[in-house]
């Protein structure tokens, strides 16, 4: 198993974290909170709070750890991942067995989509997307780098989406 640590320590993190024990084929170190380092060694969600950003930039990226970057702040998100790729780290593309996305579907680094999306033929979704759960895209649609679709949103075909765009829930 590959491992991966989740920079983030809360609700979403919590919905990451499920499909990465879903998926099978990722080992979860831990969990970072930049927000409150202090956090460090609490038990959260089944592993521990590592710490802030400095636990994670002690693993190195020479580690082949992946990094999930869990949280909603969209312009932090894409923050974060810049730095991180900067130094070296990898984002997986994260796609929960229960989500629904067709074979020809583009996906940006360190983009997820959880339990019940449906992503359709022809959409391109840039890095660090969030298709939450029950959310859809439909066919041909381009989501810009660092947007969280919510919760059973619907972006209907040929719609394109800004970059750190937030489509509310519903």
């Amino acid at each position: 198993m590959e491992p991966i640590i989740i920079w983030g320590a809360g609700g979403h993190a919590k919905v990451v974290a499920q499909t990465v024990r879903r998926l099978q084929r990722w080992q979860l170190l831990g969990f970072v909170d930049d927000v409150t380092p202090e956090r460090r060694g609490e038990n959260f969600f089944g592993a521990k709070v590592l710490g802030g950003r400095d636990a994670l930039l002690a693993y190195g990226s020479k580690s082949g750890i992946a990094i999930a970057i869990a949280f909603g702040n969209n312009t932090a998100r894409l923050r974060i991942w810049q730095e991180m790729s900067d130094r070296g780290f990898c984002f997986p593309a994260l796609i929960d067995p229960a989500a629904c996305v067709a074979d020809d579907v583009t996906i940006g680094a360190g983009s997820y989509m959880a339990a019940g999306s449906i992503v359709q033929p022809g959409a391109s979704l840039g890095a660090q997307v969030i298709v939450n759960t029950g959310a859809i895209i439909e066919h041909d649609c381009l989501v810009g780098d660092g947007v969280h679709v919510c919760p059973r949103a619907c972006l209907c075909g040929r719609v394109t989406v800004g970059q750190a765009a937030w489509i509310g829930a519903g």
